[in-house]
């Protein structure tokens, strides 16, 4: 009930529609759909969509380096995961939020995740 819980619940929800949902799309067009529904010709749009959504996103960023200010969050977590997504994908990541995925990247529970993971 505090207004740091209603922000990352808004940061949450925004980063699944405004990052995750292009990515998604995406991925359906690519080879998660029978080949013949699916689209390729919306692949551009869902690169352009996406690029829009990693800007909302960062124009939050604010002074922090977290999304949250200081504190690291369930939004900073999705943020990457879907970052480091969109990367395997061939998704354009520039700028800001490429700084911001390099910092994510850097942490160390991040980087004992990865080498688990591989």
């Amino acid at each position: 009930g505090t207004l740091d819980r209603a922000q990352q619940d808004a940061l949450t929800f925004a980063i699944l529609d405004e990052l995750e949902a292009p990515v998604w799309s995406y991925a359906k067009h690519s080879f998660a759909m029978p080949e013949e529904r699916r689209v390729p010709a919306v692949k551009d749009s869902l690169k352009w969509e996406f690029s829009r959504g990693a800007a909302n996103l960062i124009s939050r960023l604010g002074d922090g380096p977290h999304l949250m200010g200081e504190t690291f969050t369930i939004p900073d977590i999705l943020a990457t995961h879907i970052g480091n997504w969109a990367t395997k994908a061939g998704f354009p990541i520039d700028g800001a939020y490429a700084a911001y995925l390099d910092r994510m990247r850097t942490r160390q529970a991040y980087l004992r995740a990865d080498a688990r993971d591989a």
